[in-house]
């Protein structure tokens, strides 16, 4: 029976699949191929490093007198590259210079991306990279490769691709599983990771949706699989598929269904329903189980004994922090209601003067601390009602239900991953992009009839290579977000008011530049990211990358947003983006009143 428009489809109390592990896929292959006595053999799976191990001693163990590499299918130049790193560091090469493929349905920097954070290895070793790209045109057969040339030796490493379409349809190359036996004979064998996702996509098209958003209330999909996480020796760097496949399956079931729903791929607007994907590190078994239900009704926050000192604080505040600063902090008033009912907290009043919000994108949490700050730091009640001072108005947590989301993840799943599934809000859309002031949109909006001159949007993005290599690899509509590029500034602006937004970015990049740390920081990530990628969207002001937008539709005449790389790391990486962010609010003001003047 078809359910009605907005309701719950009527089998969707719970599914569970169980698949083969790549050890058990590699062995069974291989006996059903008759492979008895092969001189080489080379595989490529979706294990960690240590499940790797375990599957070359077994085969070589199979096959005594033969040569056996088992290699990542995931990024597999770096996994080939990282057991390198410790002789280089001895001994470092004076040039690494990459040849990287080009196909024709990938994009084109697809492998120079995929090569990160190779370039970062070079600057650690104080050696000269440089790469250029080469097209391929390969027998279906044949695997694309890299070339790279280190002091003249030249290292070859096979990339193992499959043809696939998207979930938007796109046709894309895919990591797969693949043997070579001898170098001739070929099998290509869908990984555990990749039958996974499969599954999962096949259960999603399989379902009885309903006809309009919302197709459901809460959807938890619960993952587990054997690949442990491997640091890669370089900033935040790691090769984590538990990670890469939380990513898949919440952004893989966003453009499920906003095609379902016929609306653009990357849509911010469809409230669909809240995705919770989480995955979990196995020894053996390769699992999934799919729930969907009614959210929870948000628990009381703990009490909380001792507070942390907010201008050393180090690492995101847990929920029960935020709330008792919110609650404590004077002058505070709940102007909105999340979706499962936390408030959203207001500071400050006034016309024409500054807005500060923090937590719109829950995961990005440096800017949650810097709007506290504000709150504290800078007399937000006597700004109110001070003729001669600029008023200044803070919401410093937006999405507290995604905040809540984040944490729990931090949690549950491992601290250090992006957790892009608390994003948005519970209804599944971007609170800024919600056409009608519902909800947490209602606190922004009453700020907004304030009519402040600027508006400050704190913001982060990922600390680390963000990457879908189920689809296509480049995640779709983030390409500028890939990897980390230091502290950027986007400044929006009416038509006709560039130069005033050219101002501002000149003070307050010229602010930022008093911060060594924070300038070195943007200085190393740049280099490495403008060698990976030939992406340029920003103009570095003042040694900060600042992008540049006119829209005709704007909040308020200038909007700055804010976007550290805080996806999410702790300890002085955190420390130096709430500074940073606290920065931007403070020179936003003195900026502001350096114009009233």
């Amino acid at each position: 029976m078809k359910p009605e428009a907005g309701g719950l489809a009527a089998d969707l109390k719970g599914w569970s699949w169980r698949g083969p592990t790549d050890q058990a896929r590699v062995q069974a292959l291989l006996s059903a191929q008759g492979v008895t006595d092969p001189r080489q053999l080379e595989v490529w799976v979706s294990l960690g490093r240590r499940g790797r191990a375990a599957l070359q001693t077994a085969l070589q163990e199979r096959f005594p007198d033969s040569v056996v590499h088992v290699m990542s299918c995931h990024k597999p130049l770096v996994c080939a590259l990282r057991p390198r790193l410790e002789a280089w560091q001895a001994q470092p090469p004076r040039h690494l210079h990459l040849h990287y493929p080009v196909l024709t349905d990938a994009h084109p920097e697809r492998f120079l991306l995929e090569a990160y954070p190779l370039a970062g290895w070079a600057a650690q070793l104080g050696s000269r990279f440089t790469a250029e790209p080469r097209l391929d045109t390969l027998p279906e057969d044949v695997l694309p490769e890299y070339l790279l040339e280190v002091d003249g030796e030249v290292l070859r490493v096979s990339v193992p691709l499959r043809q696939a379409r998207a979930v938007t349809g796109e046709a894309i190359q895919r990591m797969t599983g693949r043997i070579r036996v001898d170098g001739t004979l070929t099998l290509d064998f869908p990984t555990a990771f990749e039958a996974l996702w499969d599954a999962y996509h096949a259960w999603l098209e399989a379902q009885v949706w309903p006809d309009t958003a919302p197709f459901f209330d809460v959807l938890r999909v619960t993952a587990r699989l054997p690949a442990e996480r491997e640091e890669l020796a370089y900033d935040h760097e790691a090769l984590d598929l538990t990670e890469v496949l939380a990513e898949e399956l919440y952004f893989g079931t966003q453009e499920f269904f906003q095609r379902r729903a016929g609306v653009e791929t990357g849509s911010r607007t469809l409230q669909m329903g809240q995705i919770i994907p989480l995955v979990q590190l196995s020894t053996q078994e390769v699992e999934l189980e799919v729930h969907s239900g009614s959210a929870a009704v948000p628990a009381p926050e703990q009490a909380t004994v001792r507070l942390p000192d907010l201008q050393r604080l180090d690492r995101p505040p847990t929920p029960a922090e935020a709330q008792h600063w919110l609650g404590t902090f004077p002058g505070g008033t709940v102007a909105a209601r999340s979706v499962q009912g936390r408030p959203v907290w207001s500071f400050g009043a006034g016309r024409g003067g500054l807005l500060v919000t923090g937590g719109q994108h829950a995961n990005e949490s440096t800017g949650v601390v810097a709007a506290l700050r504000a709150v504290r730091e800078l007399a937000v009640q006597e700004r109110a009602v001070s003729p001669d001072a600029v008023p200044l108005t803070v919401i410093p947590l937006e999405n507290p239900d995604g905040y809540a989301l984040f944490d729990w993840l931090c949690r549950e799943q491992h601290p250090a991953h992006m957790h892009h599934a608390a994003r948005y809000t519970a209804l599944g859309d971007d609170l800024e992009y919600r056409p009608h002031p519902h909800h947490e949109r209602a606190g922004r909006a009453a700020a907004l009839a304030g009519e402040p001159r600027l508006h400050v949007n704190l913001h982060g993005y990922p600390a680390h290579e963000w990457a879908r290599p189920l689809a296509g690899y480049v995640p779709r509509g983030f390409e500028a977000w890939t990897l980390p590029k230091g502290f950027c500034l986007i400044f929006r602006h009416r038509p006709g008011e560039e130069a005033r937004a050219g101002a501002l970015a000149s003070f307050i990049t010229g602010e930022l530049a008093r911060q060594p740390d924070l300038m070195a920081l943007n200085a190393r990530q740049l280099a490495v990211y403008e060698a990976h990628t030939s992406l340029r969207p920003y103009r570095v002001i003042h040694s900060t990358p600042c992008l540049f937008t006119a829209h005709d539709t704007l909040d308020g005449p200038l909007v700055l947003l804010t976007e550290y790389p805080d996806e999410t790391v702790t300890g002085p990486a955190f420390l130096l983006g709430q500074r940073a962010q606290f920065a931007v609010i403070q020179a936003a003001l003195a900026w502001l009143e350096r114009s009233s003047g």
